[in-house]
């Protein structure tokens, strides 16, 4: 890609990372090339070969759409404030993602909140589970909807979107040249977070100067792999200061990088900010799964990211604390700040 800005996201089949499939080999390490090329100038990537079927995709949004519909009072029954581990629903404007990159520049905009509602979920954890006995933030079971065949659905979905983590994992160590297996032989735990989100159109919500779907701010774990409707919406800011719009062909999936993938990459790959705008007439759906390495992990970079005689550009950080400082900075029933903003 040379110097030349990225004016649209490469398309990446990532099937040569599939769970069972022998690595390294010469097709996935051509695969990893582009891979590193694609992280190094832009952070997003499209892929197809991902291990999401387009059904399991289908049933999914369906049951998005039947709970969303439900009244306020109904969803709330599920309200994340009522969940000791960060899981259930947020309502429009509980949630200020533009909160996380809060500073001279965004401080007129923050504490607005997000034109979105959605469902936080992530592994399902029971009492017995090693992280719940010791009493590790984030871990626990999930509050979902009772909806029929919504708890069905949405764990079909769920490890059919870990199979495309896994591989996308593998990709992405074999380009930053580590073994395969780097990120899943991490001692301890990933924390998975599922995300499903609802953003209404325009003409529904209070749309304002600097208010959107969803503000502009950097992922803060280390992969994202989202799936969506169609509708569109999705913008991702280029390092020249340009924000795309990006365009998801029908069955692929978005993959971008977070801010913990930039410590351990020493600024190799990007964490992109990016933002959600909503559509002027119709509804949008997407369902995004965040990747963020266990909890008690101490990131740094890697000595492959780092030049002789270069230093690290980061200080390590703890992956759970940074995760829960984020929380706490974008959303309402965490901060108090912020529900001053209401």
């Amino acid at each position: 890609m040379g110097s030349q800005p990225v004016t649209s996201i490469p398309v990446i089949d990532v099937s040569a990372f599939a769970t069972g499939k022998a690595l390294p080999s010469p097709e996935a390490r051509e695969v990893s090339s582009v891979i590193d090329q694609t992280c190094r100038e832009l952070g997003f990537l499209l892929v197809k070969g991902h291990g999401v079927q387009a059904q399991t995709k289908e049933n999914l949004l369906n049951k998005m759409r039947e709970f969303f519909a439900l009244p306020t009072e109904e969803k709330n029954k599920i309200a994340i404030g009522k969940s000791a581990y960060h899981r259930g629903y947020i309502g429009i404007g509980d949630e200020n993602l533009e909160g996380a990159l809060a500073d001279t520049e965004l401080e007129a905009s923050y504490g607005i909140g997000d034109l979105k509602e959605g469902i936080d979920s992530g592994l399902e954890q029971g009492p017995d589970h090693f992280e719940v006995v010791n009493g590790t933030p984030l871990h626990g079971p999930n509050q979902l909807p009772s909806l029929p065949g919504f708890r069905e659905a949405w764990q079909a979905y769920f490890d059919e979107g870990y199979e495309a983590v896994r591989r996308l994992q593998r990709g992405v160590a074999l380009a930053l040249e580590l073994d395969p297996n780097f990120f899943e032989d991490q001692p301890g735990e990933p924390m998975l977070h599922l995300r499903m989100l609802h953003y209404p159109p325009s003409f529904k919500v209070p749309v304002a100067p600097g208010r959107f779907g969803c503000g502009a701010h950097t992922d803060y774990g280390s992969i994202t792999v989202l799936s969506d409707d169609g509708v569109g919406g999705l913008q991702v800011r280029r390092r020249d200061g340009e924000w795309i719009d990006v365009v998801v062909p029908e069955g692929h999936l978005v993959v971008n990088l977070g801010d913990l993938l930039a410590i351990w990459t020493n600024d190799r790959y990007v964490s992109n900010p990016h933002r959600v705008i909503n559509p002027p007439d119709v509804d949008r759906y997407s369902i995004p799964l965040f990747v963020t390495p266990p909890f008690h992990l101490s990131i740094e970079a890697l000595p492959t990211c780092v030049e002789p005689g270069e230093t690290a550009r980061h200080e390590p950080m703890v992956s759970g604390p940074y995760l829960l400082s984020r929380f706490d900075g974008t959303h309402n029933y965490r901060n108090p700040l912020l529900m001053e903003g209401e």
